[in-house]
């Protein structure tokens, strides 16, 4: 993490240091801030979303910030953010430690077009840029289903944005391109004597990845409307320089295979690893995101993303959205909201979890494979309200009810459990500030 943090201000130093040769007037510096402390508690002793549970927890909303802006001249600026949190959901941090989000020199020559180059966030989601700033949206969580869909959000490289204004429709097209070398994908081991853990103990493991991304997005605002669609490129290979894993589970031949080596017809039917291990997944997502005022104080908000991966059956190649209807009543702002996500892997997951030959050792192994795949097949109702405690600050209260499928992978399932078949009340409280 040091490393990380050393290499990130050093980008920043260069870039900052050239801006400043570009400048012979006063650098104007401006410095903001921002924060959530929040809770979240469960009715189930298993963990969801690698920190809820029915113990209670402030590590899965809780965020501190700052960002410094620094503008040399009207077509010069650089943005330094940093934040302090708990690791996010894929992350294999361990510890809250500070992280750059944004590191990045702007170069806006006229007002319709901006350049940035660094240390930036993906242009994908509604709330991409400001989803750690919780006083920004509504609901106390951003929809797992839609938000959580992607290895990565921010990348290390360049990006431009072009804006055209037709009488009252502002339209922006966002282009990127960038690596982000150091993200990682969360798994978790249910059971005891896992083969893929260090320890070989229940618990989480990671695949540790570098992703090269690129992609553009069209937004239109109008009245007070946000319309946005995007599509995007990813090539994910191992950060170690290993292949990533099997590309996918097959039935085991007639004289078995490696590690079990032993016939099905002996002992019952069961899968194996493919032999081809693919050394780079290449994915392409669109997504559809739109924010619409009704009237009356009434606003629908909601966001659709399409994952098709090439490559592996066992990462997550998803269908996602949600949809929220918000009512505005004086401070406060009631809202509903219904999301869903579901990999293709599903049938694939069920029929590998569930093998059962006359050897345990044999079905836990298939346990353990069932265990690396990425797997999603849940919905989740949300009803909540926030409470505008001025300019600044805001409070959120939210009852979800998650209901899963076949499998979901946000969910740690106990030794000798399952994801499947689970229906999961958490109950939210945050305080959000800005300054």
């Amino acid at each position: 993490m040091q490393k990380r943090l050393r290499n990130s201000s050093r980008t920043l130093a260069c870039l900052l240091l050239g801006a400043v040769s570009l400048s012979t007037q006063a650098v104007d510096f401006s410095l903001s801030g921002y924060g959530t402390i929040g809770y979240a508690i469960s009715d189930q002793n298993y963990t969801y979303q690698r920190y809820i549970n029915n113990k209670g927890s402030f590590e899965r909303d809780t965020i501190f910030g700052a960002q410094l802006n620094a503008q040399f001249n009207p077509e010069w600026s650089a943005t330094l953010q940093v934040n302090v949190a708990p690791p996010a959901l894929l992350s294999d941090n361990q510890n809250w430690q500070p992280t750059f989000t944004w590191a990045f020199l702007s170069y806006r020559p006229t007002n319709d077009w901006l350049f940035r180059v660094g240390k930036l966030r993906i242009p994908f989601y509604l709330n991409s840029e400001n989803a750690n700033i919780g006083k920004t949206y509504v609901s106390a969580r951003l929809p797992v289903e839609v938000y959580a869909s992607a290895s990565t959000v921010d990348f290390i490289g360049a990006s431009f944005a072009k804006t055209w204004q037709l009488n009252e429709n502002e339209f922006i097209l966002d282009g990127y391109w960038g690596n982000a070398v150091n993200e990682s994908w969360r798994f978790y081991a249910r059971d005891p004597g896992n083969v893929l853990t260090k320890s070989g103990a229940a618990g989480e493991f990671f695949a540790p990845l570098a992703i090269e991304s690129k992609g553009l997005r069209l937004s239109l605002n109008r009245g007070g409307n946000t319309f946005l669609a995007g599509m995007h490129f990813a090539d994910t290979t191992a950060r170690n320089g290993t292949t990533l894993g099997p590309s996918t589970y097959v039935p085991a031949p007639a004289g078995g295979c490696a590690p079990i080596g032993i016939p099905p017809a002996f002992i019952g039917d069961y899968y194996c690893p493919a032999a081809d291990g693919p050394s780079k997944i290449q994915t392409v997502t669109t997504n559809l995101g739109a924010s619409i005022d009704l009237g009356h104080g009434f606003r629908t908000i909601g966001e659709y993303v399409r994952r098709k991966n090439e490559g592996s059956t066992l990462s997550p190649d998803s269908k996602g959205f949600y949809l929220s209807l918000q009512k505005e009543i004086g401070d406060w702002t009631p809202y509903l909201t219904y999301a869903k996500l579901t990999t293709k892997n599903r049938d694939l997951y069920q029929a590998v979890n569930g093998v059962q030959t006359i050897i345990p050792a044999v079905n836990a192994f298939e346990r353990n494979l069932a265990d690396a795949m990425v797997v999603y097949n849940q919905n989740t109702w949300a009803l909540g309200t926030s409470c505008s405690l001025g300019i600044n600050s805001k409070i959120k209260a939210e009852w979800s009810v998650v209901q899963t499928g076949i499998a979901s992978s946000f969910i740690d399932a106990p030794p000798g459990g399952k994801s499947g078949d689970q229906r999961i009340n958490v109950f939210s409280l945050s305080y959000n500030f800005t300054f």
